[in-house]
C-alpha cells in the first residue's frame, strides 16, 4: 500500500473535495491510500505490518456490500487508521452488512448521513471502520462530526 498526501482518490464528476477536506481536517488525517483487500482487515486497521501475512481472508470477498469504493486514512507517524466506504443502498442494508463484518473481528463502525459523503453526496453513505482503540481516541469527534445513522 502506498500512502499519499490527502487528495480525492476518486475524482468522479459528482465528488466534493470540500467534504473530504472537512472530514480529514476534523480528524487530523494527513495521508490516504486506496483500499486493497488484505488477509487481515483487523490487523490492517490496527496498523500492524503483518496484515497481509496468511492464507485466508477475514472479510467477505466482495467489498461493495460493506466497503464500496474503499479508501484508507491515517495520521502520519501513528497507527491511527480508518477504512472508509462510500456505499449505495438503504441504511438498513449497509448497517447489517457492516455489522456482519465487524462483530466477528472486534472492530467498530460508524455510519453517517448521506449528506457528508464526498464520493457522491446525498447518494452514497459514508461508512467508517476502525479498531476499538481508534474509536476511543476519536469518540467525541466521531459522534459530533455529522448526523450518525448507526454506531456498531
Amino acid at each position: 500500500m502506498r500512502w499519499e498526501p490527502i487528495k480525492l482518490l476518486r475524482d468522479v464528476p459528482n465528488s466534493n473535495g470540500q467534504l473530504l477536506t472537512k472530514f480529514t481536517s476534523y480528524f487530523g488525517f494527513d495521508r490516504c491510500a486506496w483500499y486493497e483487500r488484505p488477509y487481515s482487515f483487523a490487523k490492517l486497521l490496527a496498523g500492524q505490518q503483518s496484515y497481509n501475512a496468511g492464507y485466508e481472508f477475514d472479510t467477505p470477498k466482495f467489498n461493495s456490500r460493506w466497503l464500496d469504493h474503499g479508501e484508507l486514512y491515517k495520521v502520519y507517524g501513528t497507527t491511527l487508521l480508518v477504512a472508509v466506504g462510500h456505499n449505495y443502498g438503504p441504511y438498513e442494508d449497509i448497517i447489517k452488512c457492516a455489522t456482519d463484518v465487524v462483530r466477528p473481528l472486534g472492530l467498530r463502525t460508524i455510519v453517517y448521513d448521506r449528506a457528508v459523503d464526498w464520493y457522491y453526496p446525498n447518494e452514497t453513505v459514508l461508512v467508517v471502520y476502525m479498531t476499538d482503540e481508534t474509536f476511543k481516541r476519536y469518540e467525541h469527534k466521531l459522534l459530533s462530526f455529522a448526523p450518525v445513522k448507526a454506531l456498531i
